[in-house]
């Protein structure tokens, strides 16, 4: 990419932020509170849980007021450089991992580390913390996770002769057995996003399939083009082509997933237990055959999860006073909180020792049938990792893999030519980004390795 692409853009207005005036930026006055300002990410439907949170704050900070304002998904990225360029940037915002590192390397965030009341190693998941480390320095911190289950239609199974206690565990197994089964017409075993929003980067990281490495002077360079890359992806790229899984897998994303398993077109999904409210409100029968099993994994056995994180801005006038906001939000009691509202995790080890992860007995109702889901994606969290590079050029190196793979498996261009391709982009784009670290790339232990 060159210096007059979005990302050099984006770099360039972060960086000029840091030397705009201080003006705008929250802070007190002389004849006011101190105010700090406080970016979620679409969670208004939770207003009240988010404003019950600050008020426990500023009750116990006197002098302090929190203005929170909630911000679209997809308008996080526009919003905060501007909000940079115009000297008035958030003291605390709340990003998705996939986005949050590029931000943290162009110096958009504080170092954490000295802001903190104790070290953030006794506090959170290693696996959820390790994406908040931008070149060895604590830029964010973890807030709630998402984490995989097997929904499984028992009834779209049996007309393979399959039990849901059958599946199995891992990737290549659970295609090895797709290749021996076949459902009726417009039926499939199971499907992933492979093109749009495709997984295929951190499958093959869970799976041990190394992506990068370093050159002969110690930078960090790509290797799509070895033998482990090329054969772990010709083998999804042959099973899409010869109808294994849907087209919708090159095309649709996740949300090809729950359309497919509530219209009883998949026999399995592999997703977070959140959706399993959704099946329930919209496709009742096909909740009401669903198991839940847990998660189809690398052949590293550890589950992949999605980190929200909140970090401190490097603009903030009071960061020390804006990590204990962050702090706060994060904390054990206050995630456990977020947990009995909505069907996520938490990033605190210590919220899971409550009852609400504990394995439910299973009655086979609808609320035996969340609590499940619920304990068995909890229970993986010690062992998951999160299987997204700490790369300030990984947003952008997905969207260069996901076009190029999309035309692999539609036909248009062929594996080893377009992984060539790609492995070019990326290393261009790491060039742009100033590389990263070795330690960005996760490469977790197989679970019951020694260390």
């Amino acid at each position: 990419m060159t210096r007059s692409g979005g990302l050099w853009t984006r770099r360039r207005v972060l960086k000029a932020g840091a030397a705009l005036p201080l003006a705008g930026c929250a802070g007190r006055s002389s004849s006011g509170p101190t105010r700090l300002e406080f970016w979620t990410l679409s969670l208004k439907p939770f207003e009240s849980y988010i404003r019950s949170i600050i008020a426990g704050f500023e009750a116990a900070h006197p002098g302090v007021e929190v203005e929170w304002v909630d911000v679209p998904f997809d308008a996080i990225e526009r919003k905060l450089v501007a909000a940079t360029a115009a000297g008035q940037s958030p003291d605390v915002v709340n990003m998705s991992d996939l986005t949050f590192a590029r931000f943290a390397s162009l110096g958009a965030f504080a170092d954490h580390d000295p802001l903190l009341p104790e070290p953030a190693e006794r506090t959170y998941l290693g696996g959820a913390l390790s994406v908040c480390r931008i070149d060895g320095v604590l830029r964010a911190l973890p807030w709630y996770l998402t984490t995989q289950s097997v929904l499984a239609n028992q009834e779209v199974l049996a007309r393979a002769g399959l039990e849901p206690e059958g599946v199995p565990t891992r990737w290549g197994d659970l295609l090895a057995l797709a290749e021996q089964t076949r459902l009726d017409d417009d039926a499939f075993l199971f499907s992933h996003p492979l093109g749009r929003e495709s997984q295929l980067p951190a499958m093959m990281l869970a799976d041990g399939v190394p992506l990068f490495g370093l050159d002969a002077s110690g930078r960090l360079t790509v290797k799509l083009s070895s033998p482990e890359v090329i054969a772990m992806l010709s083998r999804w790229v042959d099973s899409f082509r010869s109808g294994l899984v849907p087209r919708e897998s090159a095309t649709k994303g996740h949300a090809h997933l729950i359309e497919g398993y509530q219209s009883g077109r998949l026999g399995l999904i592999n997703t977070g237990p959140n959706f399993l409210g959704r099946i329930r409100d919209v496709a009742p029968s096909v909740f009401d055959a669903t198991a839940v099993r847990p998660a189809v994994t690398g052949s590293l056995g550890r589950p992949h999860i999605s980190v929200m994180v909140l970090g401190v801005m490097a603009r903030s006038k009071n960061q020390r006073l804006a990590a204990l906001l962050a702090s706060h939000v994060t904390s054990a009691a206050a995630q456990l909180e977020f947990c009995r509202i909505v069907n996520i995790l938490p990033s605190t080890p210590s919220s899971l020792s409550d009852p609400l992860f504990d394995p439910p007995e299973e009655t086979g109702d609808a609320e035996s049938k969340m609590a499940l889901a619920r304990s068995s994606a909890a229970a993986a969290l010690p062992d998951a990792v999160a299987f997204t590079p700490a790369l300030a050029a990984w947003p952008d190196m997905r969207k260069v893999f996901e076009d190029r793979i999309t035309r692999v498996l539609l036909g248009t261009s062929e594996l080893e030519e377009a992984l060539a391709e790609t492995e070019g982009k990326w290393n261009q784009l790491l060039i742009a980004t100033g590389g990263g670290p070795m330690d960005a790339i996760p490469t977790p232990a197989p679970i019951g390795a020694q260390a």
